[in-house]
């Protein structure tokens, strides 16, 4: 029935992949090399089992009588899990169904890579094996980071996303605080006071703040050039654009000021005509399935946001202005009548379509759901697509993502790979990158590479979020 209340844009189709009772609660996807849909389900919000509240203040920041262990260590058991979705005969339809780890407790975000996934269970960053790739951890995890804070889950560390550098980057929330180190490290942690992006090097296990400042930071999204943008809780923008090492505008009286008392100001978010609160987090749509409908113009850069308290996608147009943007709404492009609908994330996936979580409650606060009144049993998968049919195995398209790329070893492949580089979505040639890169026979594609990077005719981009591709070559040496 909530399905016969959505509007969508004109060229656009919108379909619901995912529903309960065999999901709930749903908060962030993330796809594989195969192809698969992973899904965080956030069913412990808001309360961190088997800790004791002491003490509450007025920003709703809570002190516990205790730091929970890592489930590697004795960690009180949860209702978080990792599912893990497969389309295998690509119809559209996710028939296949695994949970990858249960039991978690305020588990935010999941990024899956070779033999595992990153998983982000505040206070720590974890990493879940799974060599037998059975979809399923081989036993408890391995603790990377510990010192995430969890005064307040409703903003907590979210969105592991995979960055063009190689660096896995995420975002922490407004009211929360940072000790970062390794465990058992006797280093000096690295502290933080409330919103940031951060990045965490999985190979040299190096933990930085990338920028400080911002929203209630909720998502990481990368454009094609790999520059980096989240969403806002409050009005008048639609996020921030983040610069390695900047500082953003924070409430200060909430937050706390800045960490570098040598910074002499701050770097404000995107301009925007006055608007409510607020973009949760969004998708830069142009290397998407949906460029043609929503960047008419080739060289135009728009993006679409989640906004969960008003219920619809938006379509908002970025204009360059200095070394930044400011941006425009442009249109509605996803509205229901339904008042709980509730997207409050959004990814592209192998087909370059949008994939939108809804949380489907009556509210979507924290004040509410600490007071008891939030529904556990509901949350929906929603897919943003144009309106064409779907690819199947007897008729694929050209554009179509192949699973078995993540796992061949020989040239040929290798070659695929390469050519998938200029592929026309953005998350495909992604994807290729890293499988180049730890591919055994990557070496040998140096010339090629070098080549394309040469041609006036190559489409591959000479950047990537500031590292030219020069670098990327030479790091495959």
């Amino acid at each position: 029935a909530a399905e016969k209340t959505f509007k969508v844009a004109d060229g656009l189709k919108w379909r619901l992949l995912l529903s309960e009772p065999l999901i709930t609660q749903p908060l962030m996807i993330s796809f594989d090399a195969q192809g698969r849909l992973w899904l965080v389900e956030y069913r412990q919000y808001p309360n961190p089992e088997g800790l004791k509240v002491l003490s509450k203040d007025r920003h709703w920041r809570v002190v516990y009588d205790s730091v929970p262990k890592p489930p590697c260590a004795g960690g009180l058991v949860g209702r978080d899990r990792i599912s893990v979705h497969e389309d295998k005969d690509n119809d559209g339809n996710y028939e296949t169904h695994h949970v990858f780890v249960d039991g978690l407790n305020i588990a935010t975000s999941v990024l899956p890579v070779a033999n595992g996934a990153w998983v982000l269970n505040p206070p720590y960053l974890l990493f879940y094996a799974d060599q037998d790739q059975d979809l399923k951890a081989d036993g408890p995890p391995e603790v990377h980071l510990e010192g995430f804070g969890l005064e307040d889950t409703h903003s907590v560390v979210n969105n592991l996303t995979m960055g063009p550098d190689g660096w896995i980057y995420g975002a922490q929330g407004s009211t929360v605080s940072g000790a970062m180190k390794a465990p058992g490290s006797a280093d000096k942690p690295i502290q933080s006071l409330g919103q940031a992006i951060w990045r965490y090097h999985p190979q040299t296990r190096k933990y930085e703040i990338f920028a400080e400042g911002g929203g209630n930071a909720f998502g990481v999204a990368f454009d094609d050039r790999g520059e980096v943008f989240s969403g806002h809780n409050g009005g008048d923008t639609r996020g921030f654009h983040y610069y390695q090492g900047g500082y953003y505008r924070k409430g200060f009286s909430k937050h706390g000021s800045l960490s570098n008392p040598h910074s002499y100001g701050y770097l404000e978010p995107m301009q925007h005509d006055p608007i409510p609160r607020f973009t949760h987090t969004m998708l830069l749509t142009e290397s998407t399935a949906l460029a043609r409908n929503t960047n008419p113009q080739a060289d135009s850069k728009r993006m679409l946001g989640v906004d969960p308290l008003h219920g619809k996608l938006i379509l908002t147009d970025l204009a360059t202005v200095g070394s930044t943007y400011k941006t425009k709404d442009v249109s509605d492009t996803v509205t229901s009548s339904d008042k709980w609908y509730r997207p409050v994330a959004i990814c592209d996936g192998p087909d370059g379509a949008a994939y939108v979580c809804d949380w489907y409650d009556s509210v979507v606060a924290h004040l509410y759901a600490f007071e008891g009144r939030l529904d556990r049993d509901r949350g929906r998968v929603y897919r943003l697509g144009p309106s064409m049919p779907t690819a199947s195995i007897e008729n694929p398209s050209p554009l179509e993502w192949s699973p078995s790329l993540a796992q061949a070893t020989d040239v040929a492949s290798l070659d695929k790979l390469v050519e998938r580089l200029e592929h026309p979505y953005r998350w495909q040639r992604w994807q290729a990158r890293l499988l180049i890169a730890r591919h055994p026979l990557r070496s040998s594609c140096i010339p090629k590479l070098s080549q394309a990077l040469l041609s006036s005719d190559s489409k591959i981009p000479d950047s990537y979020g500031g590292i030219t591709f020069h670098g990327y070559i030479l790091s495959l040496r």
